[in-house]
């Protein structure tokens, strides 16, 4: 889920819900909106960088991939289009929209000669886009159960942290040859880990399964971790999507306590709790505690407000 600098518009894409289509919601009357995109796409996913800006990353299942560029208060309009298909690689529109959105994108491409994940490069000030192969994804995943999930560039643009399904082993690729450089190892869960860069202070986050996992970019090792959700009996159950509020604090949503919790970012320890039902798998938090999350089965909106616990810790 991502939003505008003044946080009034909320944008967000469950792809088994919303398919090729935008959910907005407008924090200022609460109303929820549908935005086709009519690309075709099976499903997208957004991506940001902080700016009014965003990409929306296109899925097509292997038949091409594509990059849009929009405003956040004005997604059904295209900025900026970048398109990769068998033998073409085409880029339209502002070559500044560029700027303010991610420039690495995993894409799977089902063609010769890639027929499999790839890392598409978009930076239209420094030539056309780069298709690269992962020399390191091969036969030690299976590759079935264990897609390519998300990138992250590192600030200094030689390397790359890369995901991967079912695994708790991030990759540090090396921009420049596609080849594994490094590794971190995050909590041992086994999860889909989403990563995020957090500039003050500089560091990167992870989620694995039911755990936060935040990561030294200089020493690449994992720092402090925490598990934000706890099942019965010892069991594991997933947490959702996280994101960082207002004031800071890592938002995450928990699927099956049916609330949205805050972390100190320092200590990792539960500080606020939003009771919002169902099974919320997004979150975003606003100005003043409130919060707003959208339901895993039925992308329906579900709202709540951050409470204060009376003592610090996890549950």
């Amino acid at each position: 889920m991502i939003s505008n600098a003044e946080q009034t518009v909320l944008l967000s894409s469950l792809g088994w819900v919303d398919h090729d289509a935008l959910w907005r919601f407008d924090v200022r009357t609460f109303r929820v909106d549908s935005i086709p995109l009519a690309s075709g796409a099976r499903y997208v996913s957004l991506h940001a960088s902080g700016s009014d800006t965003f990409a929306v990353a296109h899925h097509f299942d292997g038949a091409r991939a594509e990059v849009t560029v929009r405003r956040v208060t004005e997604p059904a309009r295209v900025l900026a289009r970048a398109a990769v298909g068998d033998g073409t690689a085409t880029l339209h529109g502002d070559d500044d929209a560029w700027q303010g959105v991610p420039r690495l994108y995993i894409a799977y491409l089902g063609f010769e000669p890639w027929k499999d994940f790839v890392l598409v490069n978009i930076s239209s000030r420094t030539g056309p886009i780069e298709v690269q192969r992962l020399d390191w994804y091969g036969d030690s995943y299976d590759k079935m159960y264990q897609g390519v999930v998300d990138v992250l560039e590192i600030p200094g643009g030689t390397s790359a942290l890369v995901s991967v399904q079912r695994s708790s082993r991030l990759i540090l690729h090396d921009l420049a040859t596609g080849t594994q450089k490094g590794f971190v190892d995050l909590a041992g869960k086994l999860g889909n880990p989403k990563l995020r860069w957090r500039s003050a202070p500089q560091e990167i986050w992870a989620s694995d399964y039911d755990t936060i996992v935040v990561i030294d970019p200089k020493q690449w090792r994992a720092t402090r971790s925490a598990r934000v959700q706890g099942g019965a009996n010892g069991s594991q159950q997933l947490i959702g999507e996280y994101s960082f509020g207002p004031d800071g604090a890592c938002i995450v949503a928990r699927p099956f306590g049916g609330d949205v919790v805050s972390l100190d970012p320092s200590t990792l320890k539960i500080r606020q709790t939003a009771s919002v039902g169902r099974q919320p798998l997004e979150a975003a938090a606003l100005p003043g505690g409130d919060v707003v999350a959208r339901d895993w089965k039925t992308g329906d909106v579900l709202r709540g407000s951050l409470r204060r616990r009376g003592i610090f810790g996890r549950s």
